[in-house]
């Protein structure tokens, strides 16, 4: 037990940092709230293994700590409950075959745009909607790069036994 929650933490350390590090990149020129989402390559490592607790643990301490060292309380309505449900979509693809990692990827990318800007909608009016256009390209471009990344991580740690 002690050797997994040692592993989540340290994912969940991993997340954060790859997090800070896309902020220096910020793609805030297309349109608002586009990252690159690279905190969330340790997410899908963790639903490669089938493992969606891990998964909703790390996303949710990484959001929560990145909310309160980098950010705002107001953006982690946005984070928590897009992150949320994106991990669990996300869970859901990565139980079928015929879904590649890549795949999961780019439908969690998706569904984190659509929550956050469902919830952007809530609090600021229908107007956000327009930004849908270019959030789902950022998610099938971005989703699809972290995928990748994810998948030829997975590939080489499926050999090492603390994972």
């Amino acid at each position: 037990m002690a050797k997994k929650i040692t592993v989540y933490a340290l994912m969940a350390a991993c997340a954060m940092i790859f997090g800070y590090i896309e902020s220096f990149f910020s793609l805030s020129f297309i349109a608002p709230g586009i990252k690159l989402g690279l905190a969330n390559s340790v997410v899908l490592l963790l639903l490669c293994r089938s493992d969606l607790k891990g998964a909703l643990a790390v996303n949710t301490v990484r959001i929560l700590l990145s909310a309160l060292l980098f950010s705002t309380p107001f953006t982690l309505l946005f984070s928590f409950t897009a992150g949320i449900c994106s991990t669990l979509v996300m869970r859901l693809f990565s139980g079928l075959k015929s879904v590649s990692p890549i795949g999961f990827s780019i439908a969690g990318a998706a569904v984190h745009n659509l929550v956050q800007l469902s919830v952007a909608a809530l609090l600021f009016g229908r107007a956000v909607w327009y930004y849908l256009p270019f959030l789902s390209l950022s998610a099938l471009i971005s989703g699809g790069a972290v995928g990748a990344a994810a998948l030829l991580i997975f590939k080489k740690l499926k050999t090492n036994a603390y994972f």
